[in-house]
């Protein structure tokens, strides 16, 4: 009952119009660094407590609050956890590409990414999915004062490899587990130790069967997980439905949308994204005067919609537009202390194309749950 009254219309249009005023007023706002620097955000906010006004310590309190509701709630698989995890769209081989698109007037940014999940081993009450991906993330500091010509923080790769475990209990219960590993660098010079990382989470997951067809899937758990360049232990709480046919919707980590199948051969999806990776610096730079410049992070927040046209049963266009609603591009040193902010003003909104091919679709996108 809980579940259900969760999905009502009302519910919904309040959370929506909730949500809606609370990032028109954090983009107003310098957000604080995410939740793993909760600790010395409060010290900062006590410490000052007596020159702030009530009104300004009410909004930095908002502020605070969506980041903390972002990090548990929108994630998405551009974040350093890898792999198709908390979806009911798992494709079997996507290559997607938003051009290049300014994140303010003197730095523009474009990102290729592909991933290929490979055949999936699975027994009666066992099941094994194994993910291999690449991210290129290539800034341009040509209109940039401080950085132009600068071929040292430019361009990142990020390589992972994940491993998703499910161990069904019953129909109804599931132990469902993580295990990614990845390497974000410039590739510059030799590969580093230090380059390598390591993510992961664990939840259990309740199945429940809706009383004139489809079903909810609840997962309670913790993770393991690297965000704007921290790694911590987070909780995890996602929520994922198909209603019917057409409708269906994902809530939680690493992955937050709404989809519409309108038509057997196309889909529109209202989603929540975040693209996340940090890199250690594989040269030694002299980059802002200073022999310590170690790590680039990037982090940004963005809704936005997309399209999927599906040319055959099994293989799709798509084309993505989202907007940031919150951002942080830093240069930090060892002890992960901010050396430089560039302007994350977001003046237009990222478009991205893609393929992709899922010749199990059909199956996927049955109101039985698999």
């Amino acid at each position: 009952m809980i579940v259900k009254t969760f999905f009502t219309h009302s519910l919904l249009t309040n959370l929506v119009t909730l949500l809606q005023n609370i990032l028109l007023d954090t983009r107003d706002l310098n957000a604080p660094r995410l939740a793993s620097k909760s600790t010395s955000f409060l010290s900062r906010c006590l410490a000052g407590f007596s020159c702030v006004s009530l009104p300004d310590f009410l909004e930095i309190m908002k502020k605070y609050i969506f980041i903390l509701f972002a990090v548990l709630l929108c994630e998405h698989t551009d974040a350093q956890v890898t792999g198709q995890v908390n979806t009911l769209d798992n494709d079997l081989f996507y290559i997607n590409y938003t051009p290049e698109t300014k994140i303010s007037s003197d730095i523009g940014y474009q990102r290729g990414s592909t991933k290929l999940n490979f055949p999936v081993v699975r027994s009666d009450t066992f099941s094994i999915f194994s993910t291999l991906g690449l991210d290129i993330h290539d800034f341009n500091f040509t209109n940039s004062n401080e950085f132009k010509g600068t071929n040292v923080i430019d361009r990142f790769y990020n390589v992972n490899y994940s491993t998703f475990l499910i161990y069904k209990f019953s129909e109804k219960w599931s132990l469902n587990t993580l295990l990614s590993t990845f390497i974000t660098a410039d590739f510059e010079k030799n590969f580093a130790f230090d380059d390598l990382e390591f993510n992961g989470n664990i939840f259990a997951e309740r199945t429940f069967l809706r009383e004139k067809g489809g079903y909810y899937k609840l997962g309670l758990g913790v993770g393991y997980m690297t965000l704007n360049g921290i790694t911590q232990v987070n909780p995890i709480i996602q929520l994922k439905s198909r209603l019917n046919e057409e409708w269906s919707f994902v809530l939680g980590l690493p992955n937050t949308y709404i989809k519409w199948d309108f038509h057997k051969n196309h889909s529109l999806k209202i989603l929540g994204e975040l693209n996340d990776f940090y890199a250690n610096l594989n040269t030694t730079t002299n980059l802002l005067s200073t022999s310590d410049v170690s790590k680039i992070t990037y982090t940004t927040a963005s809704a936005g919609l997309e399209y999927n046209a599906w040319l055959t049963s099994s293989l799709a266009v798509m084309i993505k537009g989202t907007y940031p609603v919150w951002g942080d591009y830093e240069v930090r040193d060892g002890d992960d202390n901010s050396l430089f902010e560039f302007d994350t003003s977001f003046e237009k909104p990222f478009i991205g194309f893609g393929i992709k091919f899922n010749p199990i679709r059909t199956i996927q996108n049955s109101v039985t749950p698999l």
